[in-house]
């Protein structure tokens, strides 16, 4: 039976292996300092181009280009319709037998005429002429002078219409037997139409009887 004197002897030795297992902590048995432990700060680094990577390039857009629509025009003369016909007036040859007159271009009709028709006309008579002097029909393609629609110019006026872009129609006067000049009742009609395969005018019809 344990005395009390070794009661408490037993008693101070299990408060001192207490106190030496508090001490020692997790440092180890050997007995020497406890460990101080180490404070890691993680850190979170910026971001960086990794040069391996290609940067991302936002995709080009092509500009457009605008293609100005072809339209085909077509090819046309002068616009001035006494410009057309003066100049024709200056090649064209007088009636056989009226050398003493001229052309009178200033004073032509050029009602008919088209800087950019397939064919168009101006009619143009003598400087001090009378009814029953000559007319010439002065013909053009696309503002271009032809010529006349015949080689012999007729007297009196004619009406001429336009039938299409490349046709024209002309009724001629004339004088019927015994008819004065005054007022002449003979009809004649003949059609001129430009040509484009030969590029020429081709005529139908008729022009007035020789007197």
């Amino acid at each position: 039976m344990l005395t009390s004197r070794t009661s408490v002897i037993l008693t101070g030795a299990v408060l001192v292996a207490l106190l030496t297992g508090c001490s020692g902590g997790e440092g180890g048995g050997d007995g020497g300092d406890a460990a101080t432990p180490t404070v890691t700060e993680t850190v979170t680094a910026a971001p960086t181009d990794d040069p391996s990577t290609p940067a991302s390039t936002p995709a080009s857009t092509p500009t457009p280009t605008d293609s100005p629509a072809t339209t085909p025009t077509p090819t046309c003369g002068p616009a001035d319709g006494a410009a057309a016909v003066s100049d024709a007036v200056a090649s064209l040859p007088l009636p056989a037998g009226l050398d003493g007159f001229r052309w009178d271009g200033a004073n032509a009709d050029t009602a008919g005429y088209d800087a950019c028709a397939a064919l168009s006309w101006a009619v143009v008579t003598l400087r001090g002429g009378t009814a029953g002097s000559p007319y010439a029909i002065l013909l053009f393609h696309q503002g271009r002078y032809l010529g006349t629609a015949t080689a012999e110019q007729y007297a009196f006026e004619p009406a001429v219409e336009r039938r299409s872009d490349e046709t024209i129609v002309v009724t001629y006067r004339y004088p019927k037997a015994g008819e004065p000049n005054a007022s002449p009742s003979g009809r004649t009609t003949a059609t001129f139409t430009w040509n484009a395969d030969t590029g020429r005018v081709d005529m139908t019809g008729d022009t007035p009887p020789v007197q």
